[in-house]
C-alpha cells in the first residue's frame, strides 16, 4: 500500500492506495496530522509520498506521523510525456505540477485545470503534453477576507450568486465568484488561441469546485483530489 500526502495551505489531505483502488481517503487541519499517526499504523504502507505549500512546521509534523520515511516530491522540468515550461520550476508549488500530471493522465486532449482551495490556481496543458504555465489568484474566502479588511463598510457575510445583483451581500458572492470564472475562461482562450483547436477540457478540483462549476460558462468535470492522483502517478511510474 502507498500512502500519498497533499499538503495545502490549510489542511492535509490525504489517501491510501493499494495498487487497484482508494483504500482510504480523508482530510484535517494541520493541527490534527498529529492524530493520524495511529490510524496509518494498521496498514501496511509500503511507500509514503507527499508534496506540501505549508510551512516548515506542518512539514515537520507530517514527517513525525508517516508510518514510514517521507519521499517528497516537488516540481520538475519534466515527466514521463509532460513537459514543464515553467521559468524556474524549483520555485513553482508541487501542488500545480501534480494537478497537471493526473490531469494528462486523465485527459490527451487541450485542458485547462483549476484547482479551487485557499488559492485559486489555472494550468495549461496541451495535448502535446506541454505544460505552459498558469495563474494563482486568491480563493473565494480569501478574497472576501480582504475586502473586509481592507475596506470601511464591506465587512460582512456574503449572500448569493445573483445575474445582477441588487443588494451588497450578493455583489460580494457574485464578484469573487465571478473574477475565479472569469480567469478560468480566460485561460480556456489564450489555450484555444495558441493551439488553434477547439476549446479546451475543463478540470476542477478542491473544496470550491463545485460552486464554480455551476456558473462557468464552459462545461467542466470536477476530479476530487487531483493533486493525490498525481502523487500516486509518480509514486507508481517513478
Amino acid at each position: 500500500m502507498r500512502l500519498l500526502l497533499d499538503a495545502g495551505n490549510s489542511r492535509l489531505k490525504w489517501g491510501v492506495h493499494d495498487g487497484q483502488g482508494w483504500v482510504a481517503q480523508g482530510a484535517v487541519t494541520h493541527e490534527q496530522i498529529v492524530t493520524l499517526a495511529s490510524q496509518w499504523a494498521g496498514w501496511p504502507i509500503c511507500s509514503v509520498h507527499a508534496a506540501s505549500v505549508a510551512g516548515p512546521v506542518v512539514v515537520e509534523a507530517i514527517s513525525q506521523a508517516a508510518p514510514g520515511v517521507v519521499q517528497w516530491v516537488r516540481s520538475a522540468t519534466s515527466f514521463a510525456d509532460v513537459r514543464n515550461h515553467y521559468r524556474n520550476p524549483a520555485e513553482q508549488g508541487a501542488d500545480r505540477w501534480l494537478a497537471v500530471l493526473a490531469a494528462r493522465q486523465l485527459c490527451a486532449d487541450d485542458v485547462v485545470v483549476a484547482c479551487a482551495g485557499t488559492a485559486l490556481t489555472v494550468e495549461a496543458l496541451t495535448a502535446e503534453g506541454d505544460y505552459l504555465g498558469g495563474l494563482i489568484l486568491p480563493g473565494q474566502a480569501l478574497m472576501l477576507r480582504s475586502l473586509a479588511q481592507g475596506t470601511a463598510l464591506l465587512d460582512r457575510l456574503a449572500g448569493t450568486v445573483q445575474t445582477f445583483p441588487q443588494g451588497t451581500e450578493d455583489a460580494l458572492a457574485s464578484g469573487v465568484l465571478a473574477a475565479q470564472c472569469g480567469a478560468i475562461e480566460r485561460m480556456c482562450r489564450q489555450l484555444a488561441c495558441h493551439t488553434g483547436r477547439a476549446r479546451p477540457h475543463v478540470l476542477l478540483t478542491g473544496g470550491d469546485a463545485a460552486s464554480i462549476a455551476t456558473q462557468l460558462a464552459v462545461p467542466a468535470t470536477i476530479v476530487d483530489n487531483l493533486v493525490l492522483m498525481g502523487l500516486l502517478r509518480v509514486a507508481c511510474e517513478s
